[in-house]
C-alpha cells in the first residue's frame, strides 16, 4: 500500500467516524414552561417561559421591558393578562439583574444605539430559543416592548426575520434625544403637557438613536398603544407621525386620560379597553 492509498483511507475513515459521531449526538429539546438561559454577548440571559393551558404549539410575546433594574418577576402581570389569551409569555432579567450576568455600554444620548443594540443582542438569542422550543409557533413569534423596550424591539425587526408581530407601548417612534428632552421638560410639575408639546420644535441636542427609518420598513403588523397624559414619553407628538405614514399593518391607539404606565389617571387600573382591543387586533392579523 503506498503513501498516498494509505492517506486516502485514513481520511475516508474519519469521515465516516465523524459521521457516525454525529448522529450519536442528542439534539437538544425545548420544551415546556419554566425557566432557560441564553448567552448574549458572552452574557448569561436567564429568563422565563409561561405556557397557556391546553396543548400548543402557542404564539409568544417576548415581553421586552424599559429602562430601570426591576427583574423579571416585577412583570408577571403581564403573564396573567396574556396567558388567558392563549398566548405564551417569556420574561427576562436584563443584563446584571437577577439570574442574568454582564452589564450594558453606557447609557447616554451619545451611546443610546450602542446601548440599544446590546440589549437587541439579549432578545435575538431569545428568538433563537423560541425557534427551537416546541411548544412554540415558531412561525408566530412577537415582541411585546414597553417605553425603552419599544426602541429595542425596532432593532430586533431591523436584524431578523422571524418576528411576526409587535406590540409597541408609550414609545418607539421619537428619537432617543428628542424623548430625553421632552421628559426633561416634564420633569418640572409646573410644566404642563401643552407648555412641553409646545417646546418640542425648539430641540436642537444630539438625536440618538432614531428609530423611523426601521419603523418605514416595517411591513409586520404592529400595535402602538399610547397614553395621552403620558409625562415621560411625547406620545401626542408620534401618532401623527405614525398616522401619516399610511401602512395598513399599523394600528395607532392613543388612550385619553392615560399615563405612561397605560394607567387611567382617573381609575388608577389600566385602561380598560386595553386588553380588549389587544385581543382584537390579535385575531384579526395573527391568524
Amino acid at each position: 500500500m503506498n503513501v498516498q492509498f494509505k492517506f486516502i483511507v485514513y481520511g475516508f475513515l474519519l469521515l465516516v467516524y465523524g459521521a457516525l459521531s454525529s448522529c450519536n449526538k442528542k439534539e437538544e429539546v425545548f420544551s415546556g414552561s419554566g425557566v432557560y438561559k441564553t448567552m448574549a454577548d458572552g452574557n448569561v440571559i436567564e429568563g422565563e417561559l409561561f405556557l397557556p393551558p391546553g396543548s400548543g404549539p402557542f404564539p409568544v410575546l417576548i415581553a421586552v421591558p424599559g429602562s430601570g433594574s426591576d427583574p423579571r418577576q416585577n412583570s408577571q402581570p403581564i403573564v396573567d393578562l396574556f396567558n388567558p389569551l392563549g398566548i405564551a409569555i417569556y420574561l427576562y432579567d436584563k443584563r446584571g439583574i437577577g439570574g442574568s450576568t454582564g452589564s450594558y455600554p453606557l447609557e447616554t444620548p451619545a451611546s443610546q444605539p450602542e446601548f440599544l443594540g446590546a440589549r437587541a443582542n439579549d432578545v435575538l438569542s431569545i428568538i433563537k430559543l423560541m425557534e427551537d422550543h416546541i411548544d412554540i409557533d415558531n412561525s408566530k413569534i412577537g415582541l411585546l416592548g414597553s417605553s425603552q423596550g419599544a426602541w429595542v424591539n425596532s432593532l430586533v425587526f431591523n436584524q431578523s426575520n422571524r418576528v411576526s408581530f409587535i406590540v409597541m407601548t408609550s414609545c418607539g417612534v421619537a428619537s432617543t434625544g428628542l424623548e430625553n428632552y421632552y421628559s426633561e421638560l416634564t420633569d418640572d410639575p409646573n410644566v404642563t403637557l401643552e407648555e412641553a408639546y409646545a417646546q418640542l420644535g425648539s430641540f436642537s441636542g444630539e438625536s440618538g438613536f432614531d428609530p423611523l427609518p426601521i419603523i418605514q420598513t416595517m411591513s409586520i403588523p404592529v400595535m402602538w398603544i399610547f397614553g395621552a397624559e403620558d409625562r415621560s414619553y411625547p406620545a401626542r407628538y408620534s401618532v401623527p407621525i405614525l398616522n401619516d405614514l399610511k401602512k395598513s399593518n399599523f394600528n395607532v391607539t392613543l388612550f385619553q386620560n392615560t399615563n405612561h404606565d397605560l394607567v387611567d389617571i382617573n381609575t388608577g387600573e389600566l385602561h380598560a379597553r386595553l386588553i380588549p382591543d389587544f385581543n382584537l387586533w390579535f385575531r384579526e392579523n395573527i391568524p
